[in-house]
């Protein structure tokens, strides 16, 4: 048999011929591997959401369980679910009457001592002054009610927050007394955040024309519809005591 060698036309069609094989091969391959490198990105993508949704599970607890530290794990719930983020709080009404501080004396696990042991005194002050006092240098890492200090040095925001929740709590407060009290100055604030945020605010007011500068407090909400509502107002007691730390 003689071989006859290939004219250009003949060669020209090989090629085609292989090019077209070759288009053949790669185009489904193609298409896997870009497929594979969607279910890829969409398997990664699902394990960065767990750990990320593990690390911060880790790093605030509250996050899932919303509560607080009952001596070795969190404990108190705010069952919000049920609540009209609208509806006005009731007024003259504390939350805090015929709440009464109790620790227990079993021993806390090595690894939760000082959370646990931070959050006692934060929960012991809360209470003790119905949520208007907290030294704020404690800093626990878990909240009593989510109740925390204020810190004015905001450029002035919270403070005209607090100002403003103030004058709506002192102007119902007068209505309600009969009185004439005018407010003179923000002393200090603990707010608990939420859809439904409260705020414990101790300020300093006197009565008109001339009255003596005396300590009061005055609680108050604000609604979803961004309306502020008075919770109580009175003069603040006596016998509260002082946290350690004014200068926050």
């Amino acid at each position: 048999m003689v071989l006859k060698p290939c004219s250009e036309r003949d060669s020209s069609n090989l090629e085609e011929a292989s090019m077209e094989a070759s288009s053949v091969v790669l185009k489904p391959c193609a298409d896997v591997t870009a497929r594979e490198g969607r279910e890829a990105m969409e398997v990664s993508s699902i394990a960065d959401d767990s750990r990320q949704r593990k690390r911060k599970a880790e790093l605030d607890p509250e996050e899932e369980s919303d509560g607080e530290i009952e001596e070795d794990r969190i404990e108190e719930r705010e069952d919000d679910d049920d609540i009209d983020l609208l509806e006005v709080p009731e007024w003259d009404v504390d939350s805090f009457d015929g709440v009464v501080y109790t620790s227990s004396s079993e021993p806390d696990r090595e690894n939760m001592e000082k959370a646990i042991n931070d959050y006692r005194i934060h929960k012991n002050q809360l209470i003790t002054s119905k949520g208007f006092m907290v030294d704020p240098s404690l800093r626990p890492h878990y909240l009593y009610r989510r109740i925390s200090p204020l810190n004015f040095n905001d450029n002035g925001f919270n403070r005209d927050y607090c100002e403003k929740m103030v004058s709506v709590c002192l102007e119902r407060h007068n209505q309600d007394k009969g009185s004439n009290v005018e407010f003179v100055e923000v002393v200090r604030a603990n707010y608990r955040g939420g859809p439904r945020p409260v705020s414990y605010i101790t300020f300093m007011a006197r009565e008109k024309p001339d009255g003596p500068v005396v300590e009061y407090q005055a609680k108050g909400m604000s609604t979803l519809d961004r309306k502020k509502h008075p919770i109580l107002c009175r003069p603040a007691p006596t016998t509260t005591p002082k946290p350690q730390n004014q200068n926050f």
